[in-house]
Order: C-alpha cells, then structure tokens, then sequence
C-alpha cells in the first residue's frame, strides 16, 4: 500500500476507531504490502492466508472495509486450538552472559534485561516504569534492601516489585550524574522513553543470540525468575500476587517440573534403591 494511502488507513484508526498507536502501528504493518490494484475476493483470501490469518490481521483487514466501503469476506478463521510455546529453560550461566553482552553495547538494554528478569515483568510493563516508580528515599535509608519499584500491569493494576540493591543504585548513579538529586526523584519521566514493546523484544532476542547462541524470550525469563521465587521457598501466593497473575492456577505452572528434571530425580531414586 502506498504510504499515503496509508497515512490516511492510520487517520482513520486513529479518529474513527479511536485505536492506539500500538494497534495502529500493528494494522499499518499488515497492510503494508497490500495491493490496492489487485481488489478481488480471491487475492483477499490469499493476502490473509499469506500474512498469517491472526486476528491481527482480519482485525486490520475489516477496518480496511469499513473505511473504504468494501463488501468482501475474509477467509474463514483458523479452527483448533492454538499450540502453545514452549517455555525453554534459562540458565544462571545464560543470564549473566546475555547480561554482561548487553551492558557492554549499552545500559539501557542491559538494564531492560536486568529488569525483566529481577523483577518478573511483562515487556508491556517494563515500558510504563517511571524515573519515580521507585522508591528513592526508602533505598537511601538502607541501600543493602531490595529497591520497591511501583508498575502497571495488566488491567491498569498497580503493583510492587522488587530491584536488587546494585541495579537499584546503578539506575540511581546514571541520573544522578546528569540531574540534581531533589529533581529527579520525583520525576514522571518514562524511565526508557518512547521505547515500543517490539524493541524490549528485539533487545532480549537478538541479545541472547549475540551472547550465548540462542534466542531467548522475554516471558522466558519472567518465568525463570518466577520458578527460582518457587523453589525459594516463597508461598504460592505471594508469587501469585508477585507476579500479577489473576489466579493461582497460572502460577502453579512454576512448580512443575521440567522433562529433564524429572528423568533425573527419578534416575537418581531408582540409583539409590
């Protein structure tokens, strides 16, 4: 699609459907390579097919109709259930080499790495953290504590997270060579700017194919970190509400072991017999 075709798809998500950027961006990406000479039902059917036939793409297709008065039918929608990703394990080793990797390229991605892990976030949530999400005064009292960062997770729901004391005071440091103290504390300022949920990703996934060979996901390492708070010890509660799940169900994935753990605990049993 040209572009000022679509600029204007964008205007009218923006002032019609009221849709934000994010989705604008998503639809304006799905539409990129249509063809506006090609209008049939038949390379409809098949631009959907090849782009994926997700809801990503039918949602930007009928707002495609919608504003430009087309009546044609998308495809049918896929039918099964969809197959779930894997959850691969992360290593200790993996994470302080992927993490060494990125703060050596720069310290906004080795900190969004840090952060995903220590705290157990979500990328989504990772982009609403505020220079005054975290608890300055009460890290200053005792810099030896984990620092309490405030997020917003899913639903708009506030909660509480914990940074390790040398993350906490490396953030620190880097703002408090640049402003006064008592100016920065407080600020409102977005701590990574007007990063996209696609960059946390690219920092995590290209990152750990740099350091160790692999990619890594994001939620990967949220549930890495939400397994070792499991095996800590820490009721299955705490890390529900730690975690922001809405049920305690989610959160019982974390006790379940892995397939190697398990052939192991029992090739270690059946030894000692």
């Amino acid at each position: 699609m040209e572009e000022v075709y679509l600029n204007e798809f964008k205007e009218f998500l923006a002032g019609t459907k009221n849709c934000g950027e994010i989705t604008q961006y998503r639809y304006g990406l799905a539409m990129k390579d249509f063809n506006l000479n090609q209008l049939s039902q038949d390379y409809i059917n098949q631009y959907v097919q090849d782009k994926g036939n997700n809801s990503q793409v039918r949602g930007a297709m009928l707002s495609f109709f919608e504003m430009n008065k087309i009546k044609l039918d998308l495809p049918p929608k896929p039918t099964g259930r969809k197959r779930k990703r894997v959850i691969r394990k992360v290593t200790q080793d993996d994470y302080e080499r992927v993490r060494k990797h990125l703060y050596s390229k720069s310290f906004k991605d080795g900190l969004v790495f840090d952060l995903i892990y220590q705290s157990a976030l979500r990328r989504s949530e990772v982009l609403t953290i505020r220079i005054n999400s975290f608890n300055w005064e009460l890290m200053l009292k005792d810099p030896t504590k984990h620092c309490q960062l405030t997020i917003i997770g899913k639903g708009d729901k506030e909660r509480v997270v914990l940074v390790n004391p040398e993350t906490a005071e490396k953030i620190f440091d880097w703002f408090a060579k640049r402003y006064d103290y008592k100016d920065f504390i407080h600020s409102p300022t977005l701590l990574f700017g007007k990063m996209r949920n696609r960059k946390v990703w690219e920092i995590v996934h290209y990152g750990s194919i740099e350091a160790i060979g692999r990619d890594i996901r994001p939620h990967e390492l949220r549930h890495a970190r939400g397994t070792e708070l499991v095996r800590m010890g820490i009721p299955i509660h705490d890390v529900k509400n730690y975690l922001g799940h809405s049920s305690v169900a989610t959160t019982e994935i974390y006790l379940h072991r892995s397939q190697d753990e398990s052939i192991d605990n029992i090739q270690n049993t059946l030894i000692n017999q």
